[in-house]
């Protein structure tokens, strides 16, 4: 707490805070909690969300969790979160107790817990650094994999991105999604007073001042703040998950919360100041796990926690329920008409804060300093390969291309039944029973390297992408979560790339009928080293969530599958744009170039013809074109369907590229399509800018181009190299 604060508190308070109090202004005022720094940026996001964009929107930003509506009264909650300094402390308990987190924010809109995504970023597994990073990964898979699979939420998409911007910095972002009854959703907002507050699990004294520990740079000393890292207990989050669903059938629970950052001081005051009331606590009445004190009680970030405010009267009815899961809850307090928060410890108040001044921190006006790293790449310099076949298989072995598997084979992704899609993908497929045939479609996007070099083009890269992840499945996008992962903000240049990805999602959004409804905000990410200063990479990662219309109909479900003699087709044009390109970094060493540019109206048309043709049950197999190229597409068409691909890109070659920027650009608004050849004509005659480029048949990838065959290569080893690369890195080979 600065100096400036504490004058600002004493000013409205007319007295000093004692510690008690000045350790919730400490939390509740951190970046963490108050998003001092961001909040005015991301008013940007306001703009997404209109009359037309707004009607499936029931809860909006504000609460634990969005709720959407799907169709009729079915409606489902979704939260982004980070666990961003934890995880890199203490990986496994760090990425556990993020997922028990976000299942928990969804939980108390009402919601069951249905599907779980990861977007992940660490250091460069080749580097000074490999050893410590490949220890993270496999602490956070596992923190992960062990949480999601013991409470019975199935882990079905997510990324992992791999740079050396992230050596001292991972980042474990964390998406859950709830499906709830429209009549059955909580809000965290209690309106009343006279409610009573239920507090369920037990506190102890671990994670105690974690808000404010996510709200700094790290540094050396970093490690010895382990006791900031929750530790967490799936089965208490899986009794929980039950118990809460139960309680909320007796209809007696008017608003729930909860218990992440700064424990019980946020929970109370947040769900007292959103509703218009105020709190009195008995701190007296919390039942603890070890003896703690009034202070350690009010911080206490213990995991497995939630607070209810239940009708007066049904108390016993309430807390009979959680003790049938064996879970310890008890009334620790009351909603009353004072806008203010008082806690009291055997009679004796420790306690009483207006909530207007604990819960609106004065916001921050950083200075913004531009920062643009964009540069173009001399060609002179890249010279074109000998050979282009061992080129894409380096690029498959890569870290940012090579399959992920050895990650999602450590989660459950069908546990529920639902998964229709599984990982692996470019977006998840879940069927909604309660509506089938309709289902959802999950994708995670970011590309920090283009956001190093160019943060407003990066960020708009990030939705073009998910919007077409989305539409190779035939999904509609409906919503939009951000996870803003960013550096110290108190650094001109890390502001400025700050404010320059939220305007460039916020354009997007908008362009593409996308209302943003919730997110997290993750600054500090950034460690200090002997005094040099290690920033991550600007990483606005966001998740979008999209409606399928009959799961039935998508490619490879059912007798939709590729197989021999089908025609593939290619939307939009490939242009000589190699900034931040995985080409250019692996076999060149730069991140030189041009970032490609979204042409939003073009991609808009594109990404809904697509959906259109998907949706009709026209396409067999659907391909996003993205980190790789055109090259790594295509190879990672015919490796996930074992099946060969003869491509001829001499017509398609409009702007008389060479070969290698033809092949690994990653220009925008690509998507390979594989249809019947009956269907053929019928496709293209519904899409505006496609380009047939060749047919699916035998057993290898095989690319030409003026009658020269520049790419000729075996599936099965390619295969080979895609699936071993990851357990290689791992050192499991």
């Amino acid at each position: 707490m600065d100096e400036n604060d504490l004058k600002y508190i004493e000013e409205r308070l007319r007295r000093k805070p004692n510690h008690i109090e000045l350790a919730m202004f400490e939390n509740l005022w951190s970046e963490h909690c108050a998003y001092r720094s961001s909040k005015k940026l991301l008013r940007m996001f306001a703009k997404t969300i209109n009359e037309k964009t707004s009607k499936h929107i029931v809860v909006g930003i504000g609460d634990d969790a969005a709720v959407i509506r799907l169709k009729d009264d079915v409606c489902l909650a979704m939260a982004m979160e980070s666990h961003n300094h934890p995880s890199y402390i203490d990986p496994y308990n760090g990425a556990a107790t993020g997922v028990g987190g976000i299942v928990r924010d969804v939980l108390s809109m009402g919601a069951k817990p249905i599907a779980l995504l990861d977007p992940l970023r660490f250091g460069d597994i080749f580097g000074k650094e490999g050893d410590k990073v490949r220890w993270l990964i496999e602490g956070v898979v596992k923190g992960i994999g062990d949480y999601g699979n013991r409470i019975g939420v199935p882990t079905v998409g997510g990324e992992c991105e791999f740079d050396s911007s992230f050596d001292y910095n991972n980042l474990v972002n964390v998406v859950c999604v709830g499906l709830v009854k429209e009549n059955e959703i909580i809000t965290g907002k209690a309106k009343e007073p006279g409610l009573s507050l239920i507090l369920v699990g037990s506190t102890g004294r671990d994670g105690i001042g974690g808000a404010s520990f996510a709200s700094k740079d790290l540094t050396e000393e970093s490690e010895e703040e382990r006791p900031s890292v929750q530790v967490g207990d799936a089965f208490a989050e899986k009794c929980l998950i039950d118990a809460v669903l139960e309680a909320i059938k007796t209809g007696k629970v008017k608003a729930m919360k909860d218990l992440g950052a700064a424990g019980l001081s946020c929970a109370a005051s947040e769900m007292c100041y959103g509703g218009g009331v105020g709190c009195e606590l008995y701190l007296e009445n919390v039942i603890l796990r070890e003896p703690l004190t009034p202070y350690e009680i009010m911080v206490s970030e213990s995991q497995e926690r939630m607070l209810l405010a239940v009708e007066s009267g049904s108390e016993e009815e309430i807390i009979e329920i959680f003790k049938k899961y064996e879970l310890p809850a008890a009334v620790i307090g009351k909603t009353i008409k004072d806008k203010k928060i008082v806690a009291k410890y055997k009679g004796e108040v420790v306690v009483d804060l207006p909530l207007d001044l604990l819960c609106e921190a004065p916001l921050y006006d950083r200075e913004a300093k531009e920062d643009l790293k964009e540069r173009e790449d001399d060609k002179e310099k890249i010279k074109m390969p000998e050979d282009l076949n061992a080129v894409l298989l380096k690029l498959l072995e890569s870290p940012n291309i090579c399959s992920k598997e050895w990650i999602y084979q450590q989660y459950d992704h069908e546990v529920q039944i639902r998964t229709v899609i599984k990982p692996g993908k470019d977006a998840a497929v879940l069927k909604i029973d309660e509506i089938y045939p309709m289902g959802i479609a999950l994708t995670t996007d970011c590309n920090s390297r283009y956001c190093i070099l160019n943060p407003y083009v990066g960020a708009v890269n990030a939705v073009a992408e998910a919007v077409r992840n989305l539409a190779t499945v035939g999904a509609e996008p409906l919503a939009m979560l951000d996870n803003l992962n960013f550096g110290n903000p108190e650094r001109p240049e890390r502001f400025w790339q700050l404010a320059e990805c939220i305007r460039g999602l916020a354009d997007a959004a908008e362009f593409f009928d996308i209302p943003v409804v919730g997110g997290n905000v993750s600054l500090y990410n950034e460690t200090v080293i002997e005094g040099k200063e290690f920033p991550i990479n600007p990483t606005p990662a966001i998740f979008v969530l999209g409606k399928v219309e009959d799961v039935e109909k998508l490619p490879g479900v059912l007798d939709n599958k590729i197989r021999e003699g089908d025609i593939l087709i290619i939307t939009n044009e490939t242009k000589d744009e190699m900034g931040g390109s995985e080409y250019y970094k692996v076999i060149h060493n730069t991140e030189d170039g041009r970032v490609p540019r979204v042409d939003l109206e073009k991609e808009k048309k594109i990404y809904a013809e697509v959906r259109e043709v998907v949706k009709e049950g026209l396409v067999t197999e659907a391909v996003d074109c993205s980190r790789g190229g055109l090259a790594v597409a295509l190879a990672k068409m015919a490796i996930l369907n074992n099946i060969g691909l003869e491509v001829d890109l001499t017509d398609y070659n409009k702007n008389n590229l060479r070969e290698d920027i033809l092949l690994f650009s990653e220009t925008s608004g690509r998507i390979i399509l594989a249809v019947r050849e009956d269907n053929k004509d019928k496709v293209l005659s519904k899409l505006s800018n496609a380009y047939v480029i060749g047919k699916v048949g035998g057993n290898r990838l095989k690319i030409k181009i003026n009658g020269k065959e520049i790419i000729d290569l075996d599936v099965n080893e390619m295969k080979k190299r895609y699936y071993e690369a990851f357990p290689k890195m791992m050192g499991e080979l």
